[in-house]
């Protein structure tokens, strides 16, 4: 039985499918430590799960001191409880820097859990590589960036995270690549659950675009990384040249009055701002019920579920889960705040028929053969086990060859 212990600030609700199939792993004993949101997650309305059941939760005081939160209280419970493996993000993080020297007192194996880099651009690739003041003075072997380096591997969203911090310095063979994901089995059946309830459906489609119009769907917090107001301009746009497009919003946020606001200003007469919306079951009828996805902002892993049911994905040219995104195949990227290009893409795919169908025959086999929870499980379970995989020694400094994935 390995003990492993895994620290995130909160525990969101997309995670808790995740740690509870990682707590029912055979020969795993998992602890989540957790604390409650910050400031800077509570003013975007950010909070932990209300159902933390199916695995061990134990949370940890948080600490702010300005922008930086600390939970130091991780230093204690390694030592009372000895963990085998401790898997945390935030590398570079004070507390968790004297987490990491901790555990190599203590023989843990420490694995961060980085995500990604946002960018596909190499020179915004560099630059995001070169930032920070210590990065600026002393370059990548600064003692911050060295001691990060010390533990004993990564895990990340794509290969392209993989070749990127292969390029930081890190031993290839130790950076497991788990598919960032949704609980996708729970979302396919409530597809399958609302599919035998077509008069619901039916009528919200109605409700939301009487004229029978397309149906565009946005979920995510509405702040300003968001972007919604680029969406909005783009829908205007589009309706100008003869196109005229409902817009589901569920979501909640700081920009929510001001976005009400724009879509009145410029005549949009179907925008409906629902609400944040949490429960998978109640999410799955909105994705079901739109010709399209669209994300103008950050992007989120909203994407993904939208992929696992079948739709066209438009998305902005940053996020940890844009490298999902194979443009022109499952979906298209466009520059960020860029309306007139996000028009034309939202165009382009409603305006062929086919290529909607394609672009969603190609989102389903993205989930079902790159990017699922069955994925993303397993690769947590070999990077516990510390079980290598020689092909991953081959991807070379950059973003690696497998960009998309």
């Amino acid at each position: 039985m390995k003990k492993v212990f895994l620290l995130q600030e909160i525990v969101p609700s997309y995670r808790v499918p995740v740690f509870r199939r990682l707590a029912a792993l055979p020969g795993v004993e998992l602890t989540v430590f957790y604390s409650r949101p910050g400031r800077e997650m509570a003013a975007e309305n950010l909070r932990n799960a209300t159902d933390l059941t199916g695995f061990r939760a134990v949370r940890l005081r948080l600490l702010e001191f300005g922008s930086q939160a600390w939970q130091p209280g991780i230093l204690w419970q390694l030592l009372r409880g000895r963990p085998d493996v401790l898997i945390t993000g935030q590398a570079g993080r004070p507390d968790l820097l004297l987490a990491l020297l901790l555990c190599k007192v203590l023989g843990v194996r420490v694995l961060w859990f980085l995500g990604g880099v946002p960018y596909t651009d190499p020179d915004r690739i560099r630059a995001y590589a070169a930032r920070g003041r210590l990065r600026r003075w002393f370059g990548p072997g600064n003692p911050r960036d060295w001691l990060s380096r010390q533990a004993d591997g990564l895990i990340v969203y794509s290969a392209h995270a993989r070749g990127y911090y292969a390029a930081q310095g890190y031993d290839p063979r130790r950076i497991w690549v788990a598919p960032n994901s949704p609980d996708t089995e729970i979302l396919e059946a409530a597809g399958r659950e609302w599919a035998g309830q077509p008069e619901r459906l039916a009528a919200d489609r109605q409700r939301w675009s009487p004229a029978g119009e397309p149906v565009l769907f946005l979920l995510g917090r509405l702040n300003r990384a968001r972007k919604v107001d680029t969406l909005l301009r783009a829908l205007a746009r589009l309706r100008q040249e003869g196109l005229g497009c409902a817009l589901v919003i569920v979501g909640d946020g700081s920009e929510r009055a001001a976005l009400e606001a724009q879509a009145a200003s410029l005549g949009l007469p179907n925008v409906h701002f629902e609400g944040a919306v949490y429960e998978e079951r109640e999410l799955a009828r909105y994705f079901l019920l739109c010709d399209l996805f669209v994300t103008p902002g950050v992007a989120s892993l909203a994407i993904k579920m939208a992929l696992a049911f079948g739709k066209p994905v438009v998305t902005v040219d940053y996020g940890l889960e844009v490298h999902d995104i194979v443009d022109g195949v499952n979906g298209f990227v466009f520059p960020m705040d860029d309306d007139a290009a996000l028009a034309a893409r939202i165009r382009q795919v409603l305006g062929s028929g086919e290529q909607q169908r394609a672009m969603g025959r190609e989102a389903l086999r993205t989930i079902r053969e790159r990017v699922n929870i069955s994925l993303m499980i397993n690769a947590f379970r070999r990077a516990i086990d510390d079980d290598l995989d020689p092909a991953s020694a081959t991807h070379g400094p950059g973003p690696g060859p497998d960009a998309g994935g």
